[in-house]
């Protein structure tokens, strides 16, 4: 097996399943924001309705035959909400569940502490990053998606999503 790499998705590239005034509310004071959420270069930030549950899908493009043995995240909640459910999606069809239905999502900090200079565009952070491991590894096919269930009421806010692959030896 070739060495193993990481691969990164910026925080704009999270795709929700549900959306519109009825699941997402304004976020960060941005009016703007309702029913689309507010994605910064830095983060993208989502206030979920009480009593939804929204899918977030974090679409990675990667070489048919790849194998993917990880994914991870960074984000973090805020008011209640929390990321409940974590699966990939592959194959097309095919879906990989990494951690049980309705059990809160943990993490390790990741601090960020902005430059002075700059502080005052910059939310308050408190970051999370959360490796999941895959196994069985997947080698990919039609594609590779993760996938995060968020509960509200709250917010939720992403700073990437990583996978971590490695090419199988000719």
């Amino acid at each position: 097996m070739g060495l193993p790499q990481e691969l990164w998705l910026a925080p704009a590239a999270v795709q929700l399943q549900e959306s519109g005034a009825d699941w997402i509310d304004v976020v960060d004071d941005q009016p703007w924001s309702q029913g689309r959420g507010f994605h910064r270069g830095f983060s993208s930030s989502f206030r979920i309705r009480p009593d939804r549950k929204i899918w977030f899908h974090f679409p990675f493009q990667l070489p048919a035959g790849s194998l993917v043995d990880q994914v991870s995240l960074l984000w973090e909640s805020e008011e209640g909400a929390i990321l409940s459910w974590v699966c990939v999606h592959h194959g097309g069809m095919e879906r990989q569940h990494l951690c049980p239905p309705n059990q809160p999502l943990t993490g390790t900090p990741e601090p960020f502490d902005p430059p002075e200079m700059w502080r005052h565009y910059y939310p308050a952070c408190n970051r999370l990053r959360t490796d999941l491991p895959i196994s069985p590894a997947i080698t990919t096919r039609f594609g590779f998606q993760l996938c995060v269930q968020a509960d509200g009421p709250g917010i939720v806010r992403f700073y990437g999503a990583g996978l971590r692959l490695a090419t199988p030896d000719a």
